[in-house]
């Protein structure tokens, strides 16, 4: 009767083990990812930054990419601003973006992961993490049209894609990404082309 407590207590002291060793394996990987990139990252390298065996990692995760998307989906994700204006919106998604980008490699990963969305297997998963670091946007941009600041009739995801694409890109290829007055500029260039027109041929 004495021994049942330990024996009851034992499943739940587990899992506390168990998700620990998932986050060391996670950070380790962001780690290696940062020392060698997606090409050089090995699981062998991972296990043993992490202090766990081989095994335990393929036991989650059954090849690198499947492992850096994991990492990537540990990375905190962008916070929706709601200042009830969408130039201020989309500078404070600048900010949260790279205050992410600050204390991460993903500005040094996200090539790498897209150049292997189609040579590899992950391709779909590749996809869906990217459009799910674009939902930020999609909700300040959806919101500047409900209540009418945003008047286009361009679908919702091409107005995000004119709006993050240059932000992304000066984030991945440039010495420095655009500061807070390049981006206001930016957008507001953006901005104002949609308000002139939807952006269709006319004659």
């Amino acid at each position: 009767m004495a021994t049942a407590p330990t024996v009851a207590a034992a499943p739940s002291r587990g899992r506390p083990r168990s998700e620990h060793r998932s986050a060391a394996v996670l950070a380790a990987t962001l780690a290696e990812i940062g020392d060698r990139g997606i090409s050089g990252l090995t699981i062998e390298a991972v296990a043993l930054r992490a202090g766990v065996s081989k095994v335990t990692v393929y036991r989650r995760w059954p090849d690198r990419i499947a492992l850096v998307l994991a990492a990537l989906e540990s990375l905190p994700e962008l916070a929706v601003p709601d200042t009830g204006d969408l130039v201020d919106d989309l500078r404070e998604l600048r900010r949260h973006l790279l205050d992410v980008v600050d204390r991460s490699n993903l500005a040094e990963v996200l090539p790498a992961l897209l150049a292997e969305r189609r040579r590899s297997d992950h391709g779909p998963a590749i996809r869906r993490y990217v459009e799910r670091r674009s939902q930020a946007y999609v909700e300040v941009v959806e919101r500047a049209r409900a209540r009418g600041e945003l008047v286009t009739g361009l679908p919702t995801e091409l107005v995000v894609l004119m709006l993050s694409s240059p932000l992304a890109l000066s984030v991945m290829n440039r010495d420095a990404p655009l500061t807070d007055e390049e981006w206001t500029t930016v957008v507001r260039v953006v901005l104002d082309g949609l308000a002139r027109g939807d952006g269709r041929s006319r004659p």
